[in-house]
């Protein structure tokens, strides 16, 4: 179980990650300047690189990892970084710098006076910034200079203010680029840490000469302090020609204010949007604003498999877009080519779908779908988790509020549930799940901090009555709601409440990971793709739907095998069927229209059934087959059919965040 990222541990990252680029990045400068070790610039400049990409790799994960004063407030400006933490990142960045400095001296003392004895140096002295310089930045750079008999004219002050504030710019802008989750053409979250060390060492190779590249006003304020206080006094600070601090301060936060600002302006207007599992209907827009990153509503919809979440998230979507709001939609799966994800973008909507893992435990493909709908200027996200997935709170809920709080709005964690299955389970009646499935179900159930009824369409007035009052015995703390999210009854005041109410993932679960990963390994879970050709005329696609689910329920019913869900999504013609199936002892469920004939069309397939997955296979294939008869070809594009593995959540907190 992870702690908590508190603003303490942030900073501590910060004072490490700072502490690690300083140390390798001028013990670079004090080997090549007082041994000789590096062999030319861009050596000490590909040190400085590496050095950039360790320290991200370190502590990204904590703080960010900016390392780096200008960086913090330009992501401040442009990125919505709170304003509360950038003097506690700079000053954990000096620090950390301050103490690299001082562990240097205390490794190179000896070896500093000797080379000072060499060349005739005397610390604090005029001249003494050929030494002070592996600590603090000059311009021109001592070495070069001395080498090359440059004069001090050789870079005027305003030349080295030009120098650090176009270096840094470029950084910043690199950053923001490589960063950047529209970017399909950027290196990726783990290739990250490497192409902004590279971009470091590019930009030193040039800058370098003129004024050392500070790029960081960190990097150069701490050991000049430091330096101030081992004996270069003003040779540090002010410097033999001053201006450090509008050079190696001042330049670089400018430099980085205006260089992200260029990405935001320039590029970012024509950047498309990064590859995801799923196309977008809606398109980026063609004109971006510069301003702060303002805070989206973020809405999750809980419940086990057939509970109706997929119909809840479209009408309540539809009821938005006519409030005028943007809404964004992001579904999850164990695999791709999920039905809910086709169907709700077949309906036009902004959909981001994570495949391969719940949301726990791809946290951060449910940040990067999150900001690549965030960046289309959405109003409110709305997020599907697996149906059989619980501990949202400790897994989401509390990590968002931590570390992403300044970019989303949490709204109350609501649970659907299947009136049906919630009376067998809560009762202990029926066959509805195997036991540690049920498990799971419960554990939805209690952790809700609205815990949502759905179908009352199909129930009667006293059967809602009476299962609140199982809820009530059992779920004393919980809040029911009642809605139908097919009719709509209910589900405005249900969307009021959630946009409203603040309080979010207030329960946090004592979890059995063991019974948790038992419960979802009873399910064999299979998606399919495939392309259908009618041989004969007048094929009634819509019945084609009806017939495979009902052949499909008896197969099942034949192995008592318990169902969870079955939902497939037929396109032909511009027009679509969609077609879901909850329990043995239900009827399967239609809703769409496809005008004629067509005859072609695609079919997607969704089973999730408490079997092997071997076996879940071999009836779909040829229950497909039976129905499809003569009449229709059936070419399987895609098949996945596992058995989910043990939950590995990305973080878990503890305790509740307010």
């Amino acid at each position: 179980m992870r702690e908590p990222v508190t603003v303490l541990r942030q900073c501590a990252a910060e004072l490490v990650g700072t502490f690690v680029l300083v140390f390798f990045g001028i013990g670079a400068v004090h080997a090549a300047v007082l041994t000789g070790a590096q062999q030319g610039l861009w050596q000490v400049a590909v040190v400085w690189g590496i050095a950039v990409s360790l320290a991200i790799y370190a502590t990204a994960a904590v703080s960010g990892a900016h390392i780096n004063p200008a960086i913090t407030v330009a992501l401040m400006i442009l990125k919505g970084f709170p304003p509360r933490k950038v003097p506690l990142y700079i000053l954990s960045q000096l620090v950390g710098a301050i103490l690299a400095a001082a562990v240097l001296f205390t490794l190179y003392s000896h070896i500093i006076r000797d080379f000072e004895s060499a060349h005739g140096v005397i610390r604090g002295a005029s001249g003494s910034e050929l030494s002070a310089m592996v600590y603090g930045e000059y311009f021109p750079n001592p070495a070069i200079a001395r080498s090359l008999h440059w004069s001090d004219a050789s870079v005027s002050h305003v030349q080295a203010m030009m120098a650090e504030g176009v270096g840094t710019a470029f950084l910043a802008f690199f950053v923001l680029a490589v960063t950047d989750v529209r970017n399909s053409s950027g290196p990726g979250r783990r290739l990250l840490p490497l192409f902004i060390g590279l971009a470091v060492s590019t930009i030193i190779s040039v800058i370098a000469p003129l004024t050392q590249a500070g790029l960081n006003p960190a990097r150069d304020l701490g050991p000049r302090l430091f330096a101030y206080l081992a004996g270069w006094g003003a040779i540090a600070i002010p410097g033999p020609r001053g201006g450090f601090l509008s050079v190696y301060v001042l330049s670089p936060i400018l430099g980085a204010a205006v260089g992200g600002a260029v990405y935001q302006c320039l590029i970012v207007p024509r950047v498309p949007l990064a590859d995801q599992p799923v196309t977008s209907r809606v398109s980026a827009p063609t004109v971006w604003r510069i301003r702060a990153v303002k805070k989206v509503q973020l809405v999750f919809v809980g419940g086990f498999l057939g509970a109706g979440k997929t119909t809840l998230l479209w009408r309540a979507a539809e009821l938005l877009m006519k409030r005028g709001k943007r809404v964004g939609l992001i579904t999850n799966d164990q695999a791709p080519d999920l039905v809910d994800t086709k169907w709700l973008t077949e309906k036009g909507l902004n959909v981001r779908e994570v495949a391969g893992s719940c949301f726990c435990c791809n946290f951060f493909g449910l940040i990067e779908a999150a900001e690549s709908l965030r960046v289309l200027d959405a109003d409110v996200l709305i997020g599907e988790p697996v149906g059989s997935c619980t501990d949202l709170s400790a897994t989401i809920l509390q990590p968002l509020k931590d570390k992403f709080g300044d970019r989303f709005v949490l709204s109350p964690l609501s649970v659907l549930a299947d009136p049906l299955r919630l009376r067998h389970v809560l009762s202990d009646t029926g066959d509805a799940l195997h036991a540690s499935a049920a498990y799971i179900f419960r554990k939805q159930l209690e952790e809700a901090d609205l815990l949502v009824i759905n179908k009352m369409d199909l129930v009667s007035r006293e059967e809602q009555d009476r299962l609140e009052q199982i809820v009530a015995a059992q779920l004393p703390k919980a809040a029911v709601r009642r809605l139908s999210a097919r009719t709509g009854e209910g589900l405005e005041a249900w969307l009021d409440e959630v946009l409203s109410t603040r309080v979010a993932g207030s329960h946090i679960l004592d979890v059995n990971y063991d019974t948790y990963a038992e419960g979802e390994a009873v399910l064999g879970w299979l998606n399919t793709e495939i392309r259908l050709s009618a041989v004969s005329e007048n094929i009634e696609w819509r019945t084609f739907c009806l017939e495979l689910l009902k052949e499909l329920r008896a197969a099942f019913d034949d192995k008592h095998a318990r169902i969870g869900h079955v939902k497939l999504l037929l396109t032909a013609g511009g027009g679509h069927c969609m077609g879901s199936l909850t329990s043995r002892d239900s009827e399967p469920l239609l809703q769409g229209r496809i005008d004629g004939s067509p005859a072609q069309a695609s079919l997607t397939l969704n089973a999730r059934v408490e079997m092997p997955p071997e076996d879940l296979e071999r009836i779909v294939r040829d229950t497909l087959s039976n129905v499809a008869g003569r009449n229709v070809r059936t070419d399987v594009l895609t098949l996945r059919c596992l058995r989910p593995g043990r939950p590995k959540p990305t973080y878990r907190y503890g305790a509740a965040i307010p």
